[in-house]
């Protein structure tokens, strides 16, 4: 068995791997001292790591230990930490945050495995991890590209067999670094788990060609990670195995299921509609403000890429007057934006105008639908004095619905484009207001037939006797 078998299963436990810090006395390995990987999850210091780190790693080492995978059959024979806090640096005086790993088997065939970025919450890999992933994002070469192309010329480049670069979040910005500026090396080729997108358009049409051609681009739905840039080289997206998480939860490896073969549960080709809409976009911020001002730039995309979100999520529930001001307060956000040309600002704005006009598209279908709404019950037993009883208590939460909605539209002409999700948010909640209208009509409706219609064969009922 080989690297070339790994399912995609057997790929995520390399990458969860990767988080993991080998100890010095393990990760002083090469092609003539390797190291399997049981050895090495035999020297981590289990009892240091955190309650989370635990899980994950009895995952790790249950599936090694219980599958029969062809993790068993390679080796490590690379490693090198740059963690300034990590205790086995293993690259001199670096401190970038860099961490990879170098894997072999015996057919000659080599992967480099890149870490992501690390725990935010530890002031070291802020300086280390997150400011750099905001330079990498806009174009600027940082410190852990040079090393991970390095580390992969070092380790695996030369090889008999085939060549891989794999990464997670920004170990996967790593990955594509390494893979495009290594063209020549034919065999190569990259797999990559909700990847921190390359800076697009300072790439070469071979080096876009090779994004799309020679690289695996996996990303879990409802990511993040995967949409801060213009990645337009999607081929699967992963539904999650739970909506009940955070936010980032959906950008972590223990988010997605697999089959006992090793493959996708819920995975489908190419990206979601939503991913298609809104990364375009974010793509095109990120173009025109270029390099400066560098927090403007991400502002800018996440909030046109908001704003489609909130435009198509209010044209689902019916929220039309929330369509017309998320398109209206966009148009206003990127006209105040001096980086952008005038060019830009007019395909930004077009671009948010089918969007809108799309979205009305919905709505209309939405009222349409609801308008034929009449539930119909093939037996019914009914008080009808409690009908009337329950229509009045519902008349009573339509006024006061009603009441909050005037005050939530208010809100509407306070807040700028960054704090609309609060008051959109509010607004779905109570979007449910229109039904009150049509249960009103239909319990008094109701009350009404059944009344009449039982005076009516009480009438007939008394005749026949």
């Amino acid at each position: 068995m080989s690297l070339t078998e790994l399912t995609d299963n057997d790929k995520y436990i390399l990458l969860q791997l990767s988080y993991f810090d080998v100890p010095t006395y393990v990760g002083d390995v090469s092609a003539d001292n390797p190291r399997s990987i049981n050895e090495i999850l035999g020297h981590i210091d289990y009892d240091n790591l955190t309650p989370e780190a635990q899980i994950q790693f009895d995952a790790i080492d249950d599936y090694v230990r219980n599958t029969k995978t062809p993790l068993n059959e390679i080796n490590l024979v690379g490693y090198q930490n740059n963690n300034p806090n990590s205790g086995n640096n293993s690259d001199g005086d670096s401190y970038s945050g860099f961490v990879g790993y170098a894997f072999t088997d015996k057919e000659g065939n080599g992967t480099a495995v890149f870490r992501g970025s690390e725990d935010l919450t530890n002031v070291a890999h802020i300086a280390t991890d997150w400011v750099s992933n905001v330079e990498a994002g806009i174009g600027v070469t940082i410190q852990q590209q040079r090393e991970a192309d390095a580390f992969y010329g070092k380790f695996i480049k030369g090889l008999d067999g085939e060549q891989y670069v794999f990464g997670h979040s920004k170990g996967g910005n790593l990955a594509e670094y390494v893979l495009v500026h290594n063209l020549e090396d034919e065999k190569l080729t990259s797999y990559i788990v909700n990847g921190a997108p390359l800076y697009y358009w300072t790439l070469t049409m071979a080096q876009r060609d090779a994004l799309k051609d020679r690289n695996t681009f996996i990303v879990h739905e409802g990511d993040v990670v995967s949409s801060l840039g213009y990645a337009p080289y999607v081929d699967k997206t992963v539904k999650i195995n739970s909506t009940e998480e955070g936010l980032m939860y959906p950008h972590g490896l223990a988010s997605v299921d697999f089959t006992s073969q090793g493959d996708f549960k819920n995975a489908s080709d190419g990206a979601s509609l939503v991913r298609d809409i809104g990364n375009p976009i974010a793509g095109i911020i990120v173009l025109a403000a270029s390099l400066h001002p560098k927090v403007l730039a991400y502002r800018a995309a996440a909030a046109i890429r908001d704003a489609t979100l909130y435009i198509l999520e209010a044209a689902k529930r019916g929220l039309e007057k929330a369509v017309n001001w998320v398109k209206d307060q966009a148009t206003k956000f990127i006209a105040k934006v001096k980086e952008l040309t005038q060019q830009v600002k007019e395909e930004i704005n077009q671009f948010i105008t089918n969007v809108a006009s799309k979205a009305a598209v919905i709505f209309v279908k939405m009222v349409a639908k609801l308008g034929g709404y009449f539930p119909v019950e093939p037996y019914l037993k009914v008080n009808v004095d409690r009908l009337y009883y329950y229509a009045q208590r519902l008349e009573r939460i339509k006024r006061r619905v009603s009441a909050l909605n005037d005050r939530i539209d208010s809100l509407y002409w306070e807040v700028d484009l960054l704090d609309i999700r609060h008051v959109l948010s509010a607004d779905i909640l109570t979007s449910f207001s229109y039904r009150l209208g049509q249960n009103i009509n239909y319990l008094n409706t109701a009350a009404r037939l059944l009344d009449s219609n039982e005076s009516k064969l009480v009438g007939k009922a008394r005749i026949i006797r």
